[in-house]
């Protein structure tokens, strides 16, 4: 494993082709700040202008994801005619691109993952969550209107009415609910996640960068399109990748194993 750090925000790189990136600031239940999204911003510019890694897992320091926004710090910069909201802004291009990104994407939630990292949590392709876990949106609370994304999430995820009520209320959303709703992939024992997480990233695609990155993009393209528009990418997607070394090495994989079945009968 090869790795890099800044003061709130750690990159390792697993197996080569792993990314797993950490929010750490866990004396402050990894609460985001400005140095952890420009760390964050930074590493997706690399990852878009690279050769795209095979997952990207994103997960918090000492068994929290994270408890959102830092209260305790301004989210002001500047003198900009929304310079209170900076903070927010960063974070929101991270979210934005993060969903984007041409790369599968895992949350690895252990603790509680609270406001705007709820938002972070929901832009990625899979989340995988402890059963002590718990989400909320707590920003009424506070006087604030939600932010990272998470009604817009939750809206699409969930349907307005069940998005509105956990909204409006601000109760803690405990992980087996979440999981009822959809907006948890699985669910694993607390010490297990983080294995959970890599162990998922290992097996996408059994290798095959090339397909897991269109299936993303065709992934993301669906959410966004219609059905005309998704079938006209499978047909893009399908002629490239026939044409291509993974297809070729699956297709003789599979013949391999058919023909040594057929021997031992």
């Amino acid at each position: 494993m090869s790795g890099e750090s800044t003061a709130d925000l750690l990159v390792e790189r697993l197996d080569g082709d792993i990314v797993v990136v950490t929010l750490n600031r866990p004396q402050a239940k990894n609460t985001v700040s400005f140095g952890m999204w420009e760390a964050f911003a930074q590493l997706l510019t690399e990852v878009e202008a690279g050769t795209p890694p095979r997952a990207l897992v994103i997960r918090g320091a000492g068994g929290y994801f994270s408890s959102g926004g830092d209260v305790k710090n301004p989210p002001a910069r500047g003198e900009g005619a929304l310079n209170l909201a900076a903070r927010l802004e960063l974070g929101q291009r991270c979210i934005r691109r993060l969903a984007a990104l041409p790369v599968p994407t895992i949350a690895a939630v252990q603790g509680g993952a609270w406001g705007v990292s709820w938002g972070l949590a929901l832009a990625c392709d899979v989340l995988i969550a402890g059963e002590g876990a718990s989400f909320g949106a707590p920003f009424l609370k506070f006087g604030l209107a939600p932010d990272g994304g998470v009604a817009w999430f939750l809206t699409r995820q969930i349907g307005r009415r069940r998005a509105s009520e956990i909204v409006y209320s601000g109760r803690t959303v405990p992980a087996a609910e979440a999981q009822a709703l959809g907006l948890v992939s699985k669910l694993v024992p607390d010490a297990e996640v983080i294995d959970a997480a890599l162990d998922f990233a290992r097996s996408i695609g059994g290798g095959n960068r090339h397909a897991s990155e269109l299936t993303k993009r065709l992934i993301h393209a669906s959410d966004e399109g219609s059905l005309e528009t998704a079938l006209g990418l499978e047909l893009a997607f399908c002629h490239q990748l026939q044409s291509g070394d993974e297809a070729r090495r699956a297709r003789e994989g599979f013949i391999a194993r058919s023909a040594a079945k057929k021997d031992q009968a």
